[in-house]
């Protein structure tokens, strides 16, 4: 099933259902939506637009992208989709974030909407692209399509179908995707994804989930963000199936509106990350569902982020009494460089929970498991839980390697390692282009192998190593959401290194500090004497997140270094032997007195 096969037969009687902001539902077919994605090819064919080029889409209504996103794969393009400014503090920092994308992208068209459009032209002039701005026309100013838009070059793509554009007569460019990863660490990079690899992993997603033509689908994940694009909207376009589209304000203003798609209007699958699993929960009463019927929901993927067994737990307690299965929840592991989905717990098969013996883990070394549960059975509380990711995917390989790259026995611990048809063949970046190892290509996250499943632990990047042993921000993340006065993801962990010392933070959103002198004793029991510590506070908000919901760390750690991150630092100590001159005033050797919040 090809990218843009349903453009030959759309479907009338099926299509997106937008979310309206007053409340209610906007049907519009696939039939009107592929005449959309037509006007909009034939409107990128009369700008002259070099074929295989990267066209940045900055598109806020759901529709626009998806018939922006499909014109540009029928006109021969590169689709870029860039953030809306919904994750990022105020303009300046949106303004800076897209210019720095721009910059990587080297787009020969960036394609604005109304309310994008000013501060599009403000980053695209100072990353030198402003000749390239147009802004997204109104439906009545664009062209009337042909049957098959013409190339938009001598040799560009003429047509559509299983193989790209091309079967009708033209060739189509290597890249269906430039994605910019969710932006956790590092600077902007755009990973390279081709029409096989869209292809491929589109199909593995279907047969993994065992979609089958009565399936309908239900998402508030950002469309620019790979989960949401990919899973959330390619898969269920390139099926025909019914969409129910919400945008990520509107589901943090109303999860209520989420859960009746499945509850009522009789949506049977979805993708989000824990987090929005959790914000449900803790939003919607058991009143407020008692007229739901959830029983027909039989997909529930959980990925983007590490999957909080503790919090699925809740959620499932909620909708069991009105028919939700647990055996709906479906963890995965997927990244942007893998396409989306790497590995995945199959339909109706209950995902195992274990606690290790040891939040330390050594590289090359079998990890002990000190207990058992089940996902979304089991209430499990307190860190060192990790959730069963499933089986790899059709045409995807998986394995655990040490160090010195060399793999390791089922069991034991290292970096996940992955290659095959889905992952993508490099990153572009501001510097050039980096080709990835297709034997093996290294994803920077650690985990290993148990009974046939992947456990991911965390980002090396986000670890530190203390004693041979790696110690991942999660796993101290879990532990900190144990202590009395300190919420659920509403405290996070970051680790950097100052004149030479390592330094783990914490940043704890909250007015008082009753939560402090455990803070650092946890802190301190899980690093060694050879370690600073540092503790902030701040208010709701403080933490940056991604449009998944994970933290920026890199982020977090540089705008904490340079006192930009609006955290008030409330306890601070060198190692033991007193080596680090940290960059904060407080210098204390014991916690702060509680204040009045």
């Amino acid at each position: 099933m090809g990218l843009l096969d349903w453009l030959e037969a759309p479907d009338e009687s099926h299509g997106i259902r937008l979310a309206l902001p007053g409340g209610g539902w906007r049907f519009h077919s696939y039939a009107g939506l592929a005449t959309d994605v037509r006007r909009l090819a034939a409107f990128l064919r009369d700008r002259r637009v070099p074929a295989g080029t990267p066209v940045s889409l900055m598109l806020s209504n759901p529709l626009d992208f998806a018939a922006g996103f499909a014109g540009c794969l029928l006109a021969g393009l590169t689709p870029s989709p860039i953030a809306t400014p919904l994750t990022f503090g105020g303009r300046a920092q949106y303004a800076e974030h897209v210019a720095g994308v721009l910059r990587v992208a080297r787009p020969s068209l960036v394609l604005a909407d109304g309310e994008l459009y000013d501060v599009a032209a403000e980053a695209a002039q100072a990353a030198g692209f402003e000749d390239a701005l147009v802004r997204l026309p109104e439906p009545a100013d664009l062209p009337e399509p042909d049957d098959a838009p013409a190339p938009a070059s001598a040799s560009g793509p003429a047509s559509l179908g299983a193989s790209g554009p091309a079967r009708l007569g033209g060739s189509r460019p290597d890249l269906a995707l430039l994605q910019f990863t969710s932006g956790s660490s590092g600077r902007p990079k755009g990973v390279r994804v081709t029409w096989d690899n869209l292809d491929e992993n589109i199909t593995a997603l279907r047969a993994w989930s065992r979609w089958g033509p009565g399936d309908s689908f239900a998402s508030w994940l950002p469309l620019y963000h790979d989960m949401g694009l990919i899973g959330g909207l390619l898969t269920p376009l390139v099926s025909q199936a019914d969409l129910w589209l919400m945008t990520p304000d509107q589901f943090i203003r109303s999860p209520l509106r989420w859960l009746e798609c499945f509850g009522s209007l009789g949506a049977t699958m979805t993708t989000a990350p824990t987090f929005g699993y959790a914000y449900t929960h803790r939003r919607v009463r058991e009143q407020d569902i008692a007229e739901m019927d959830f029983s027909g929901w039989r997909v529930a993927i959980c990925g983007a982020e590490r999957v909080d067994a503790g919090e699925l737990a809740e959620f499932t307690a909620l909708l069991r009494p009105r028919g939700f299965r647990s055996e709906a929840l479906m963890p995965a592991y997927g990244l942007a460089e893998g396409t989306l989905g790497v590995t995945g717990v199959e339909p109706d098969v209950s995902s195992p929970v274990v606690r290790l013996g040891e939040r330390a883990l050594t590289p090359g070394e079998p990890v002990r498991v000190a207990e058992t549960a089940t996902l979304g059975v089991d209430r499990v509380k307190g860190a060192g839980w990790l959730t069963a990711c499933g089986p790899e995917m059709r045409g995807v390989r998986v394995r655990i390697v040490d160090e010195e790259g060399v793999p390791v026995p089922e069991g034991s611990f290292g970096e996940i390692q992955i290659g095959g048809s889905s992952v993508a063949p490099g990153y572009a970046t501001v510097d050039g282009t980096i080709d990835f190892d297709q034997d093996g290509w290294s994803t920077g996250d650690s985990g290993f192998r148990l009974d046939g499943h992947l456990y991911v632990v965390g980002r090396i990047g986000d670890s530190l190593k203390v004693r041979g042993r790696r110690v991942h921000a999660e796993d101290l993340e879990a532990e900190l959401a144990r202590v009395d006065g300190i919420s659920a993801g509403r405290c996070a962990v970051v680790f950097g290194s100052h004149h030479a010392v390592d330094v783990a933070a914490a940043v704890v959103e909250s007015s008082g500090e009753g939560w402090l002198e455990d803070t650092v004793a946890r802190l301190r029991a899980a690093t060694s004497d050879s370690v600073a510590i540092a503790v902030f506070k701040g208010r709701r908000g403080t933490i940056p997140r991604t449009s998944s919901g994970k933290t920026r760390r890199r982020f977090l750690w540089n705008a904490l270094r340079t006192g930009r991150s609006g955290a008030e630092p409330v306890y601070v100590a060198a190692d033991a032997e007193g080596r680090a001159d940290l960059p904060w005033q407080l210098t204390v050797s014991e916690p702060q007195e509680e204040t009045a919040s």
